[in-house]
């Protein structure tokens, strides 16, 4: 099982089966992860096919665990006496593995009461810290070009807008490896 930690989530990475029962269930998959059943899900920009497109892929490349997605999960306000379980706080996911360039798409979505709390930043850092240490060159985030948050977000942790728009009102984001 492979897990990243921040200072408030655990990044969850989906295998074969747990990107399964993804697509299959939203029940199966929280009961199999063990976390509080959210009833809005999945978060923006994600929707229920892009959990398909997860499980196609890890299907094909069992050994992929991490390029196709991921759950993030905290302990939100959780104390030891009362072991509530953890909260599911969104997704994300490096949209496979790199190309022949080294670059790497990432995307996440957060459920909305965990919008604007750090939790999008412990994400990408943590994310983009994975891809480079597997063989990334640069993560690449897609994002609305009217949405100051995201660009705040990015730009905090080290993207740059890289002037290039793919789509009308798209903004294309970069962070590249230390050299």
């Amino acid at each position: 099982m492979l897990i990243l930690t921040t200072g408030r989530l655990a990044l969850l990475a989906l295998d074969r089966e747990l990107a399964a029962l993804q697509a299959a269930s939203r029940t199966a998959f929280f009961n199999a992860i063990a976390v509080t059943h959210e009833a809005i899900w999945p978060p923006a920009p994600f929707e229920p096919a892009s959990f398909d497109w997860a499980a196609r892929h890890l299907a094909h490349d069992p050994e992929g665990q991490g390029w196709y997605g991921w759950a993030l999960l905290a302990n939100e306000g959780a104390n030891e006496a009362e072991r509530a379980p953890p909260r599911i706080v969104g997704i994300a996911a490096l949209i496979g593995r790199p190309d022949d360039d080294g670059d790497v798409e990432l995307a996440f979505g957060l459920l909305p009461e965990f919008r604007g709390r750090g939790y999008g930043g412990e994400t990408i850092r943590a994310l983009a810290a994975w891809a480079f240490a597997n063989g990334a060159k640069r993560v690449i985030a897609y994002l609305d070009a009217e949405d100051p948050h995201a660009a705040q977000t990015l730009a905090r942790n080290g993207f740059t807008d890289i002037g290039e728009h793919p789509y009308p009102g798209v903004a294309r984001w970069a962070l590249s490896a230390a050299a």
